[in-house]
């Protein structure tokens, strides 16, 4: 009687625990700059890779990236072609990355008890050795990339700004992710000078 109004207990805490968890996505993000910040330049988004700039997905990743823009007190144009003082040059990518592979249930280097009818005809053997059966399992990784570079639309455009971010997960579908790597590079922009941090962003569910 009471191991089930326990178990009942751990279940009702299960339900109510659920809707507060939260899933974050964590970022290597790392910035280079010579100090400098916005101060109401005329700038645009384009694609460092010609391929994607008739892209609709790239567009709306433009639109995300210049709505930031706009927040640090640049002035955002929404015109591939305009004539604008600075240029955000924006690629993104996702890359298979290397494969976890581990035992479910995994390796339990520690005594432990066997209570079944098993070794030696004796239900409650008392063993060191580990004989639960095990599948393997494997888990694949992908690293989910976004870099951009803000270059001053002169002879020669020179660089401003140069950031990028990668996070690793097992999701490879890049539209769901963009917005939190959107954040996260933009996150205390322009950032600490060539040092790489961790931003943890908190993702809806």
């Amino acid at each position: 009687m009471i191991k089930r109004y326990f178990a009942e207990l751990m279940l009702l805490l299960l339900f109510v625990l659920l809707p507060g968890c939260t899933s974050i996505l964590r970022s290597d993000m790392v910035t280079f700059h010579e100090g400098s910040l916005p101060k109401g330049e005329t700038i645009r988004v384009e694609a460092r890779d010609a391929a994607k700039t008739q892209s609709l997905e790239f567009r709306n990743y433009a639109r995300l990236i210049g709505a930031k823009l706009d927040k640090l007190g640049y002035s955002f144009v929404d015109d591939p072609a305009a004539q604008t003082a600075l240029i955000a040059q924006v690629d993104y990518s996702v890359t298979q990355g290397p494969t976890e592979v581990r035992l479910d249930p995994p390796m339990r280097p520690f005594v432990h008890y066997h209570f079944y009818y098993g070794r030696y005809y004796d239900p409650y053997y008392f063993g060191l050795d580990d004989e639960w059966p095990r599948d393997i399992v494997t888990t694949p990784n992908y690293l989910r990339n976004l870099s951009m570079i803000i270059v001053k639309n002169t002879e020669g455009k020179p660089h401003v700004f140069e950031g990028r971010v990668q996070s690793r997960g097992q999701q490879n579908m890049l539209p769901e992710v963009m917005p939190y790597l959107i954040t996260a590079l933009f996150t205390n922009f322009p950032g600490e000078n060539g040092v790489t941090k961790v931003v943890t962003i908190d993702m809806d569910e």
